[in-house]
C-alpha cells in the first residue's frame, strides 16, 4: 500500500475545495458588486423618467396656457 499517494490525494482534495470556497466567495463578492451597479443603474433611470416627466408637464401646461390665451384674444 502507498500510504503517501493517499495523504497527496486528501490533501489536494481539501486545497481544491479551499479553492472551490475561495471561488464560491469571489463570485458572491462580483455579485453583490453587480447588484449595487444595477440597482445605481436603476435609480439613475427612475430619476431621469422622473425629470422628463416634469418637463412633459410644464410643456403640457404651456400649451395648454397658450390655447386658451389664443381664446381669449
Amino acid at each position: 500500500m502507498d500510504y503517501g499517494k493517499n495523504f497527496t490525494n486528501k490533501r489536494s482534495n481539501n486545497e481544491s475545495s479551499a479553492d472551490r470556497k475561495r471561488l464560491l466567495m469571489s463570485r458572491q463578492i462580483v455579485m453583490e458588486n453587480e447588484k449595487e451597479d444595477i440597482n445605481k443603474m436603476a435609480d439613475a433611470f427612475i430619476n431621469n423618467f422622473r425629470k422628463q416627466l416634469k418637463i412633459e408637464r410644464a410643456n403640457s401646461l404651456r400649451r395648454f396656457h397658450d390655447m386658451i390665451n389664443r381664446g381669449a384674444e
